[in-house]
């Protein structure tokens, strides 16, 4: 089966990721020339407010990390990221994070004192997603996956913690699959998922069956995949550590504001990039 073409997202010219930065082999299929999209133009814009960001903002960019650090630790990984020098590669959720902060000092009258987990529930952050996802070219599911975002927003906003990560969670994965369906490399066959390009080995009847597989294939579709925190299956960070324990039951301690507000971050992040992403 010939391979459908894609138009490709590229990264900074200084960027020196890997092809492959993960452990298992998988079918290689090559890779299309880039265009330039939305999506990286975001990226290439908070990237410009970061290295031209006042001492004194930055200083409370940090702080303000830091101190949100103490109830999740992935707060102390994006002020790592924000807190290099001038010259450094910034990793993809912390510069989508630093377009929402040059938001937050365009749109808030005093942004010093600002709750920064109070981004969630402004209509420029809803507005900025919606937009994103509205550009997504995907046909399945797309209308109910709109009306169960929304009303993730409204858990949100109701302080529903242990409504809202789940719904953030499983979004992530089922927005993947969407895309993957729409560019051919996943079928949906009854109530299974297949590899069609069978990129994934060992799979009985190359039925995919976990997030781990779809990720895989989703590096092939387009290798800036990898750099998307959300599809990162490793022990990078507690926020991807923590994620089966949760959705099954025996973590009950990290449902809280500052994890919910990490997820919206890498939803936004997935959900920008993918937007980009067209046949």
């Amino acid at each position: 089966m010939t391979k459908p073409h894609n138009d490709r997202y590229d990264d900074f010219e200084h960027d020196d990721f890997q092809d492959d930065q993960f452990d298992r082999e998988v079918t290689r299929i090559p890779q299309h020339k880039t265009q330039k999209v939305l999506g990286k133009t975001i990226l290439e814009l908070a990237h410009q407010y970061w290295q031209d960001i006042a001492e004194a903002e930055h200083s409370l960019l940090i702080q303000s990390l830091r101190q949100l650090a103490q109830k999740e630790s992935y707060f102390d990984v994006l002020a790592d990221e924000l807190d290099q020098p001038l010259d450094a590669k910034i990793a993809n959720d912390a510069l989508n994070f630093m377009h929402f902060w040059s938001l937050i000092q365009k749109h808030q009258a005093n942004a010093a004192q600002f709750n920064l987990l109070e981004l969630i529930n402004t209509e420029y952050f809803q507005t900025e997603f919606f937009n994103a996802f509205d550009a997504l070219e995907i046909t399945e599911r797309k209308v109910q996956r709109r009306v169960i975002l929304q009303e993730a927003f409204k858990l949100y906003q109701l302080e529903c913690y242990a409504g809202c990560i789940p719904v953030i969670y499983a979004q992530l994965e089922g927005l993947l699959t969407d895309v993957l369906i729409e560019q051919g490399f996943l079928k949906q066959s009854q109530t299974k998922l297949v590899d069609v390009y069978k990129i994934v080995p060992g799979l009985k009847g190359n039925e995919i069956k976990s997030l781990w597989h779809k990720s895989k294939i989703a590096c092939e579709l387009n290798r800036y995949f990898a750099e998307l925190a959300a599809y990162k299956m490793d022990s990078s960070s507690t926020v991807t550590m923590t994620r089966h324990n949760m959705l099954h039951g025996t973590d009950v301690d990290n449902f809280n504001q500052e994890r919910s507000f990490i997820l919206f971050i890498w939803l936004f992040s997935a959900v920008s990039f993918m937007s980009t992403i067209r046949k």
